[in-house]
């Protein structure tokens, strides 16, 4: 084996808390105050969906499934239907 470089790296990459190590230097960009609003929002929808989910409600995960933009909604479905199945239940999407 080679020796290994005794470079010691301020910032690494899979740690945000550690952005501000360097402040020049950021592979990660400073928040937008409306996307962090719209995760929290689509973070509790998806919490809602997934215990309608666990619980079986297939007709409440279709009604809840609208609230998502089109894109997402068939990996959701995937998803959805897997947890459930893991708890014993059946989804009919």
């Amino acid at each position: 084996m080679g020796k290994k470089s005794g470079t010691n790296h301020h910032l690494r990459f899979e740690i945000a808390s550690e952005r501000q190590t360097i402040k020049e230097y950021s592979l990660i960009p400073e928040a937008d105050p409306s996307a962090k609003a719209q995760h929290m929002s689509e973070h509790q929808m998806l919490q809602e969906i997934q215990r309608l989910a666990q619980s079986g409600d297939s007709e409440g995960v279709k009604e809840y499934l609208l609230n998502f933009p089109e894109f997402k909604r068939k990996d959701l479905s995937t998803m959805l239907i897997r947890s459930a199945a893991e708890r014993g239940k059946t989804l009919e999407l």
